[in-house]
């Protein structure tokens, strides 16, 4: 019902339909055959500011759709994109933890004599 006085008020087809029940309010007591054109006239009106209002506010609800899907697929992308770069760095992880332990469980025997600079460097990143 505050859809159609919204319908009424705010559209000029509703403010048509406004006059309109004046008119016809006016011709029942001055010109009685009006009466009823004049009220038939305010019915079709107020219907189609009523119409009119609903198209208007499936034209804002198809929008709010349209941007409510483009949010979610930019959030899909978005959340596709951080799980790639988390099981990137978990292979990579696990990549370094495989040569750590294998550097780790080297016999002895195997190590040899590091260049100053390069062990320098090779610490220095730990």
């Amino acid at each position: 019902m505050l859809d159609l006085l919204l319908a009424l008020v705010w559209t000029p087809l509703g403010i048509g339909a406004l006059v309109a029940v004046a008119a016809a309010a006016a011709a029942a007591v001055y010109l009685p055959r009006l009466a009823i054109p004049l009220a038939c006239v305010a019915v079709i009106l107020a219907g189609a500011a009523y119409v009119s209002a609903l198209q208007a506010d499936l034209g804002t609800a198809r929008r709010e759709r349209d941007e409510a899907k483009a949010a979610a697929a930019t959030a899909a992308k978005g959340t596709k994109a951080v799980e790639g770069v988390a099981a990137k760095a978990a292979a990579r992880s696990a990549s370094t933890r495989a040569t750590r332990d294998r550097i780790l469980m080297a016999p002895a025997s195997d190590d040899a004599p590091v260049a100053p600079v390069l062990r320098d460097v090779l610490e220095g990143g730990r």
